[in-house]
């Protein structure tokens, strides 16, 4: 299995376990409809959306768990670009306070194992194009 195919399978189920739990959030159920569907046609845009939107700006605020910082950013995206990572990062402003220790806890790792995997994508792809 490929860094990119990893990737994509774990931000899918990233978003089928927060579609689990809150359950009365749409935007997460429709974003995970488009990201299965990304996942056949053009998986590399997926990455490419998490790598621009999410790890540029976050990959450090994931390892301090700055949960304002990010409200703040995902305040700002929503306003200026929307796109279907989005509604993962709204729940830290919409749900955050509402979630379960086990359930943030979850997300934390979820958000931290996506980051390294793509950091490997992205190396992955420096290597084929040397």
């Amino acid at each position: 299995m490929s860094y990119l195919s990893a990737f994509t399978t774990q931000l899918i189920q990233f978003f089928e376990n927060l579609q689990e739990t809150i359950p009365e959030e749409k935007d997460i159920r429709m974003a995970t409809e488009a990201l299965k569907g990304a996942k056949k046609i053009n998986p590399r845009l997926i990455y490419e959306l998490f790598y621009e939107h999410i790890y540029v700006d976050l990959h450090e605020v994931v390892d301090k768990r700055d949960v304002a910082f990010i409200v703040q950013y995902g305040r700002h995206k929503a306003a200026t670009k929307f796109n279907e990572i989005m509604p993962a990062i709204s729940i830290f402003d919409k749900h955050w306070s509402s979630l379960s220790p086990a359930s943030q806890e979850a997300i934390w790792k979820y958000m931290k194992v996506l980051c390294i995997l793509c950091e490997k994508v992205r190396d992955e792809s420096v290597k084929k194009s040397i």
